[in-house]
């Protein structure tokens, strides 16, 4: 009952939900996390080897939202799922969107080569989810997981505090839902953006940015598993 109390707050939350009414600094604070996921996705080797075969691969891009990560992935045989319609109605392109929940995914085992799954595990049954992601994943298919980091050391209001039941996950959640057909390939923190920084106008916070993505990876080494976000790859044995 309590699930189901949870899962229709943060849908009504999603049907409301209007990024342009959020302040400047606000979205460029998204925009960074978002610039950082591109990069480092686009540079994992498993994706690059998909990249080869553009058609024959299937992806999902679970909890697509109104389609943030489309250049991603919009050359594969992709389809966008969300459960919610507010969002899918935002997102413009006409086809391959589905409105479902990741908890019972409408689809029969082993479909996908890759399962796109940015930002939702902090609303949902975490361990139910991840399975169901695991489910439909072909064999040597990879997930890859990004989640708010529940060690990290920076913290931001804006990504901890989401107005939504929102539920931080971390490095041992992910090693603790781990089977020896479902493995974690790696698991890397990112985003090491001092909160501090909002304060600043504008122009001046789009070059501490800049700065701040240009040395993500480098900091990432020193500071391990500490950054605002957390992406986990999992592979189905």
């Amino acid at each position: 009952f309590m699930n189901k109390l949870k899962s229709d707050e943060v849908k009504a939350f999603y049907e409301n939900w209007d990024v342009s009414k959020y302040p400047d600094y606000l979205k460029l604070l998204m925009e960074f996390e978002e610039n950082l996921i591109f990069k480092i996705i686009l540079e994992d080797d498993f994706f690059k080897s998909l990249s080869k075969s553009h058609k024959n691969t299937k992806i999902l891009d679970c909890g697509c939202g109104f389609g943030s990560f489309y250049n991603l992935t919009k050359d594969f045989d992709t389809l966008y799922l969300d459960f919610s319609l507010n969002l899918l109605k935002k997102f413009k392109i006409e086809k391959n969107k589905i409105c479902a929940n990741i908890e019972n995914l409408p689809f029969k085992n082993g479909i996908f080569d890759l399962i796109l799954c940015i930002n939702v595990l902090e609303h949902v049954d975490f361990e139910k989810a991840v399975f169901e992601v695991k489910r439909v994943l072909k064999t040597n298919g990879r997930a890859y997981f990004i989640v708010v980091n529940a060690d990290s050391i920076i913290n931001d209001e804006i990504f901890v505090d989401w107005k939504i039941p929102h539920n931080l996950i971390s490095k041992s959640d992910f090693k603790s839902i781990e089977t020896d057909d479902f493995k974690i390939e790696y698991i890397i923190s990112f985003y090491f953006l001092h909160p501090f920084f909002k304060l600043f106008p504008k122009l001046i916070l789009k070059r501490i940015i800049d700065l701040f993505f240009k040395n993500d990876e480098k900091i990432s080494k020193v500071l391990k598993f500490k950054g605002q976000f957390l992406i986990c790859k999992m592979v189905k044995k």
